[in-house]
């Protein structure tokens, strides 16, 4: 289930992140924290597959420069990679919080 979702994830990511017309943030530099989000949602729930996933937040940033109306950029590019490696130890942080612990559900709800 977990891989499902995750490559279900990915494919919205690569729809996002290729696709030609971009919305408009309100805020200034507001794609920065939409780049770290997404990333970072990455991170936590591919933590475990990290290595295989760490050339996405560098290879869908370089992509758009073969896109209509996108552009490359560095900024965003590091946003995707802060955001991956915060959401790598987010996921590493929580699935080791919950090691040890039983689940049981002895007695019904």
């Amino acid at each position: 289930m977990r891989r499902r979702f995750l490559f279900l994830y990915v494919l919205l990511l690569l729809f996002l992140n290729l696709t030609p017309r971009v919305p408009s943030s309100p805020v200034a530099n507001g794609d920065k924290l939409v780049h770290l989000v997404e990333f970072a949602s990455l991170g936590f729930f591919g933590w475990r597959w990290w290595a295989y996933l760490l050339p996405l937040p560098f290879l869908l940033e370089f992509l758009q420069l073969f896109v209509p109306g996108r552009t490359f950029s560095f900024a965003d590019m590091g946003a995707n990679l802060i955001g991956f490696t915060l959401g790598v130890i987010a996921g590493w942080w929580h699935e080791g919080s919950h090691e040890g612990t039983e689940v049981s559900n002895e007695g019904g709800d």
